[in-house]
């Protein structure tokens, strides 16, 4: 009896002519995906900025980015309108962001405490999702994030050397360098318009065990939870980074660099651009060739710029 069966040839014709499909459609399907998490990432943008929203209609301003005195970030202080209040309840805003029970310190890693919980709101889907802080000689493993708010065109903290700024950003100090003076905008302050005035974009994360201060949205530090408008979106220059957190990673489009006054990119996986939240709860994507001029008067609230589109 003769049994049918494919020749070597004929095998070798059918795994080429999969492997040329394969190719055709990996392309489109990466699209695909990266259209879907945008959208997510759009999403998670979105509610931030009705939360924004609800608690300036609770408390007449928007949420201070971060203060010292205790150790406090926005994160914290906008749980209850992101439904996350069992964190809000756990969290004791009396005390340090990293002291118990806001966080669980020691040598051993754990992430059982209101800082250590990986929420999905935090990430970015194109990002490092579920991202953490685990780095050598950091004590306080907590979550990272994607999403950090707009400080607009100035260092941090401001150099002498550096104008006095004559127009702001909705988030950072009043003085523009201490960490005790927490900037508190009500939303009658954009007299740019809220719609045309960012208050939130993304940030690349570092790698877990990265001694690196960029996508740590939860601390107050000097060089968190904050990026900056003298350069624009995914720019290849080096973000300015505090001394001893710093870990220039190019391949990842995360170049640094350090230095006493300290500034940050707004920087996304999304090809061309970034995702940013105006004041007005709006989200828009802006792309990486916009003017210089152009992303700093959207950094301001106050300057009186007439804005090209863009």
């Amino acid at each position: 009896m003769v049994r049918c069966a494919f020749t070597l040839i004929e095998l070798l014709v059918v795994i080429a002519i999969i492997g040329i499909l394969v190719a055709l459609l990996l392309p489109a399907l990466q699209k695909v995906r990266e259209a879907s998490q945008r959208t997510q990432c759009t999403n998670n943008m979105k509610q931030y900025g009705i939360a924004f929203h609800m608690y300036h209609d609770q408390n007449g301003t928007l949420p201070y980015a971060a203060k010292n005195n205790p150790r406090t970030v926005w994160v914290a202080l906008i749980w209850p309108y992101i439904e996350q209040d069992n964190l809000a309840k756990q969290y004791d805003y009396k005390r340090h962001f990293y002291e118990a029970p806001n966080t669980i310190s020691g040598a051993a890693l754990n992430f059982n405490s209101p800082y250590g919980q990986r929420i999905p709101i935090y990430y970015c889907p194109s990002d490092r999702v579920n991202a953490v802080l685990a780095t050598p000689g950091d004590p306080y493993p907590r979550a990272r994030g994607s999403y950090h708010l707009n400080w607009g065109d100035v260092r941090q903290p401001r150099a002498s050397s550096d104008p006095v700024p004559t127009a702001w950003a909705p988030f950072g100090y009043r003085n523009f360098a201490s960490r005790n003076q927490p900037r508190t905008t009500r939303i009658q302050e954009f007299t740019d318009g809220t719609s045309e005035t960012m208050l939130m974009s993304e940030q690349l994360i570092p790698l877990d065990f990265d001694v690196d201060h960029r996508g740590d949205m939860l601390n107050d530090d000097e060089a968190c939870t904050y990026f900056m408008t003298l350069m624009t979106p995914n720019t290849t220059a080096a973000d300015v980074m505090a001394p001893g957190f710093c870990t220039s990673r190019p391949e990842r489009q995360m170049p640094c660099t350090t230095a006493a006054n300290r500034n940050k990119a707004a920087r996304s996986r999304h090809p061309n651009g970034v995702n940013v939240m105006f004041g007005d709860g709006s989200v828009r994507f802006v792309s990486n060739g916009i003017a210089l001029n152009t992303w700093k008067a959207i950094g301001t609230m106050n300057g009186g710029e007439v804005v090209p589109p863009y």
